[in-house]
């Protein structure tokens, strides 16, 4: 569709001088490549900005081969949200599982890549939807009581090489997502169920401005 309406523009700036002996067909080819764009622009948006939570479809089995739980964690992110972003980056960037003998619990460290949106509030929305998808999954590893989910976003600056920047980091007990019931959560705070919990200021503005808004 960006092609079809940069050469229509092209075509038309080329041709206007002989308009009327084209009886304007340039002139409505442009104008429906750009009423065709903003169609298609108009529905990604509604279809896009969904804040719903969409539960994992169903609980999955581990498979027997995977021993460690570095392995399930993996195989539960992966089957969820795939090994790679759209933009070609790996979905985890680091995993590891702590045994603290001392304090006699055990700790899952996940760095996710979450993947980029056309607004801040949808980067958020869908940031928090894939958070409650990965925790749902990792709840069914019962070796893990402690999960550190940190959240990093691929950007591209003007100039240099594309950068990672953390946008959300929590902390939640195993214990109290088991005690989610996950198929009628309508809607997903990670806030509220985390000990530790910390995002972005722009994303936190975006939080503010819609209870501004209500």
């Amino acid at each position: 569709m960006q092609v079809f309406t940069a050469y229509t523009t092209f075509l038309m700036l080329i041709t206007w001088p002989n308009r009327k002996n084209a009886r304007y067909k340039q002139v409505k080819y442009f104008g429906a490549s750009i009423s065709s764009a903003a169609v298609l622009f108009l529905l990604f948006w509604v279809t896009a900005d969904d804040h719903e939570f969409i539960p994992a479809e169903m609980m999955y089995a581990t498979p027997e081969s995977l021993s460690t739980v570095e392995e399930q964690a993996s195989w539960h992110i992966t089957s969820e949200l795939g090994q790679v972003t759209v933009d070609h980056n790996d979905v985890i960037r680091n995993l590891e599982f702590v045994e603290n003998n001392e304090e006699q619990f055990t700790e899952l460290h996940a760095s996710l890549t979450t993947e980029d949106n056309v607004t801040t509030e949808l980067i958020r929305s869908s940031t928090m939807n894939r958070t409650a998808r990965v925790l749902q999954r990792l709840s069914q590893i019962e070796e893990v009581d402690i999960i550190h989910l940190n959240w990093d976003l691929y950007y591209e600056p003007e100039y240099g090489p594309g950068e990672f920047d953390t946008i959300l980091e929590m902390t939640v007990f195993n214990e109290q997502l088991r005690n989610i019931e996950w198929e009628s959560l309508e809607q997903f705070d990670a806030e509220l169920i985390a000990t530790e919990y910390w995002e972005k200021p722009e994303l936190s503005a975006v939080v503010n401005e819609e209870k501004a808004g209500s």
